[in-house]
């Protein structure tokens, strides 16, 4: 990697440049670790703030992965969330061959509130059961969710471990229950403190926002939820046809 003098480009964009070339060319494969900004700045002649600063934007671009205490890495390429079908996480991530896992942080019962209860085609004050969960990919973290189910129909949920279990197959293994549709939004977000922590990135950093009620194949509601994954891990993508 070479400064050109004669380049217009700022020497931060060089920088920048020369490491998603070789990003992109596979010569820096994804869960690589670069070299520091010291050894950047030695090898180029240029300052370390320099360097942060091709860094910096090439982390806002997804193409870095930095965490604290930790070599900055190259990321895996970004998830396509598509727009036309669903599926369960779990399903998503092995039909990519990753691994699915989740860590549980709450699940409890609770008295619906209007908008709820009205998503659910429920009485206002009707039992509903909340499922806080993270979603990993191979151990990363890509998404929190929070699933609102009628308590009335999944009651025996409570028997299972919902930190090791796929919902949806639940649903259908021991509930007789098959998702089959579902209405979703998405709109882009910024991750508050809280959620940016969950999901091991700054906070205010950019998430696709997902909210969905799924049906089933009776086209009654089963279930409200919402999704906040990852900006730098997920883009979404949609089907057209005329």
């Amino acid at each position: 990697m070479r400064i050109n003098a004669k380049d217009p480009r700022p020497i931060f964009k060089q920088i920048g440049d020369h490491i998603r070339h070789d990003i992109e060319h596979g010569a820096l494969p994804s869960g690589t670790a670069i070299s520091s900004e010291r050894e950047y700045a030695e090898q180029l002649k240029v300052s370390r703030m320099t360097v942060r600063a091709a860094i910096n934007e090439l982390v806002q671009e997804g193409m870095l992965l930095r965490r604290p205490g930790r070599a900055t890495t190259v990321a895996n390429g970004k998830i396509n969330k598509n727009a036309i079908g669903f599926m369960s996480f779990t399903e998503d991530m092995q039909s990519r061959g990753m691994k699915a896992a989740s860590q549980l942080l709450n699940f409890r019962e609770e008295t619906a509130d209007a908008a709820v209860a009205g998503q659910l085609g429920l009485s206002t004050g009707a039992r509903v059961f909340v499922i806080e969960r993270v979603r990993f990919a191979n151990s990363e973290p890509m998404a929190v969710e929070s699933i609102y189910l009628p308590h009335s129909r999944f009651a025996g949920l409570v028997k299972f471990d919902l930190s090791k279990h796929s919902l949806y197959q639940l649903m259908e293994q021991e509930f007789h229950t098959r998702p089959t549709t579902a209405d979703e939004s998405i709109e882009a977000v910024q991750l508050t403190t809280a959620e940016a922590r969950l999901l091991s990135v700054r906070s205010g950093s950019p998430a696709l926002l997902a909210r969905r009620v799924t049906r089933d194949e009776e086209g009654r509601v089963i279930e409200v939820a919402k999704a906040i994954y990852r900006g730098d891990r997920y883009r979404m993508v949609f089907m057209r046809q005329r």
